[in-house]
């Protein structure tokens, strides 16, 4: 029997790998994928995406199979507080200086999807709560996406082809980069 999994991934990878993994395919960026059945994948949208939808279904599952266990009847705010709690390792991470190795990186954004799903979860199961979940999220998805911005070369560091960023090769999806 064939592995549906591999096979999506092999197929979509032949099609466009930039959906699989948008980061350059050079040394610089290979922190920021792993690779599954020879494929590189992004860690975030492989990992955090992926997670995240699973937890906020399993907690969902849970409220609706056990709606009166007190964990299910706590407030949408103590719910924020610890996804948050959750979301402190990779913060951690990312203040600390210094490189830190993929079983790190990859613990650090399961333990912060985790903590997604945590904090999403009162917009499903508590009304009054959508709008400020909306709003939290929203919150921390414009920094983020700023910092992304600002810091996407910090990679880039030590390649040869920093001034051309993102026309290097390591964008060029039909040939092997230099120093892969």
């Amino acid at each position: 029997m064939k592995n549906p999994l591999r096979w999506m991934i092999h197929r979509i990878a032949a099609k466009d790998p930039l959906l699989l993994s948008h980061h350059p395919t050079c040394k610089y960026y290979n922190h920021h994928t792993f690779t599954l059945y020879g494929t590189q994948l992004c860690m975030g949208c492989f990992i955090v995406y992926p997670v995240s939808l699973m937890t906020l279904l399993v907690i969902s599952v849970g409220w609706l199979l056990f709606p009166e266990f007190r964990i299910f009847t706590t407030s949408g705010p103590m719910y924020y507080i610890v996804g948050g709690i959750f979301a402190a390792p990779i913060v951690v991470n990312k203040v600390r200086s210094g490189s830190r190795s993929k079983r790190t990186r990859i613990i650090t954004k399961t333990i912060l999807a985790i903590g997604l799903g945590i904090a999403a979860f009162p917009f499903i199961s508590q009304p009054e709560y959508r709008l400020h979940t909306f709003v939290l999220f929203v919150m921390c998805l414009v920094p983020y996406i700023a910092h992304k911005g600002l810091t996407a070369r910090d990679d880039c560091q030590g390649c040869p082809e920093i001034d051309d960023f993102p026309d290097c090769s390591g964008f060029d999806f039909n040939s092997d980069p230099p120093d892969k």
